[in-house]
């Protein structure tokens, strides 16, 4: 097995998660699916469905939010195509700064805020690489089949030279060898946790003593591990021709369905003259791929979290859809800017007003440009100081008029020293 494929192995087989965030979330998580098993649901595959339709409800709110705000994005999306389009060609200062003034009006005029729809997927990123993190790390996670495997790791470490021999298992199953610590007791548990019936078969042959309790832990373990009447949950499909093809087919037509449905609502990605609506397409195109592709090479358990957590997207976003078609544009605009207005509030700050930003934004235009004609007219670099004050003052002396312009300036910045 080559090096870095070890390595890569070694990083996913490490107990529970100890990553920042995603640790402590993965936690959290992890009790609800100890607890679907706890409550009779003695299955992974279907621990890890119930698992996923209860996550994805939770983030329910979270998904409305961001739909709303796609909403309201493809509302604005022409006058901000508009604004870019005024602004093409001119790329000085005084117009940019004019430009960010009218887009931000524009944001305030519909009570939303550029970053609006990048922090509800910020929030929703972690949770979902700790639910990933669960599905991965079942036995580290779930009590009971923690236990299952310890009812084996428990004699097989007390057996002599017991480490020599599951370092040879593994590498004849493609299994981690290296800077595994098989003195650990959760490492062997994590080992244990990928182990497919053939290789459970192995062990028994290599620990005869232990056939027997080998024999009744690897048979619950598997029977919790099995979905479809076969299919071990700890195996990958990989390519080959068989029954397990059907998860990661599964998985990238759920995924081009969800993705189908979730863009009714989005005329950004229906619109090609929008910015990113080629990006955003071809994604469309290349995430459903990837799934088949990610769901052949992992195990099958993560292909099941895949087609179901897609499944659960496709019937929670047929509703959503039926919800945004009710909503009037014009309430949700008046309870954005009044949420705003109350937040500005609590700051000290005055409450938002478009045609003030818009205004605020011309005058500044008008300010600069005029700054900037002037400097051109002199040809002179803006005064910084009282020395280049003075000197611009001497090099523009060709009159008596401009010698005494000098003399009452001196006098007049002499008297507000004083």
């Amino acid at each position: 097995m080559p090096d870095q494929e070890v390595r890569t192995l070694n990083f996913l087989l490490l107990t529970k998660s100890t990553t920042f965030i995603i640790g402590p979330i993965a936690t959290l998580l992890g009790y609800i699916m100890d607890g679907i098993y706890r409550i009779g649901i003695h299955n992974v595959a279907w621990c890890i469905i119930i698992f996923t339709v209860i996550v994805n409800l939770l983030l329910l709110p979270l998904t409305i939010k961001q739909q709303r705000f796609m909403k309201l994005n493809s509302i604005m999306q022409p006058e901000l195509m508009a604004l870019q389009k005024k602004y093409k060609d001119r790329k000085d200062q005084a117009t940019q700064q004019k430009m960010m003034l009218e887009q931000q009006a524009i944001y305030d005029k519909y009570g939303a805020t550029p970053t609006g729809g990048c922090l509800t997927t910020f929030i929703q990123l972690p949770i979902m690489f700790a639910l990933y993190q669960v599905i991965y790390r079942i036995p580290a996670y779930i009590g009971a089949i923690k236990d299952m495997l310890m009812n084996v790791v428990t004699p097989v470490m007390e057996q002599p030279g017991y480490i020599d021999k599951i370092a040879e298992l593994a590498k004849a199953n493609n299994l981690p060898i290296d800077k595994i610590d098989y003195s650990v007791a959760d490492k062997m548990v994590d080992l244990f946790g990928k182990f497919n019936a053939a290789a459970w078969e192995e062990l028994k042959g290599i620990f005869p003593a232990l056939e027997k309790v080998i024999t009744e832990s690897s048979e619950k373990f598997l029977g919790v591990n099995s979905f479809l009447g076969g299919l071990n949950l700890t195996e990958a499909p990989g390519f080959k021709f068989s029954l397990a093809l059907l998860i990661p087919i599964l998985a990238g037509l759920t995924q081009w369905i969800s993705v189908k449905t979730m863009n009714v609502n989005n005329n950004a990605a229906q619109n090609e003259d929008m910015p990113g609506a080629g990006a955003m397409k071809s994604m469309n195109t290349i995430m459903p791929i990837m799934s088949v592709f990610f769901c052949i090479t992992f195990p099958i358990g993560i292909g099941i979290y895949w087609v179901a957590s897609s499944t659960v997207r496709i019937f929670m976003q047929l509703g959503i859809n039926q919800y945004m078609k009710k909503i009037d544009v014009d309430e949700m605009i008046k309870s954005n800017i009044e949420k705003r207005n109350k937040k500005r509030e609590r700051k000290g700050l005055p409450p938002i007003n478009a045609n003030a930003t818009i205004k605020s934004a011309n005058r500044a235009a008008e300010v600069a440009a005029k700054k900037k004609e002037m400097e051109e007219e002199r040809g002179k670099k803006p005064i910084t100081n009282s020395t280049d004050y003075y000197k611009q003052k001497r090099e523009n002396m060709g009159t008596i008029a401009s010698r005494a312009r000098m003399v009452q300036d001196y006098e007049e910045k002499k008297g507000k020293k004083k």
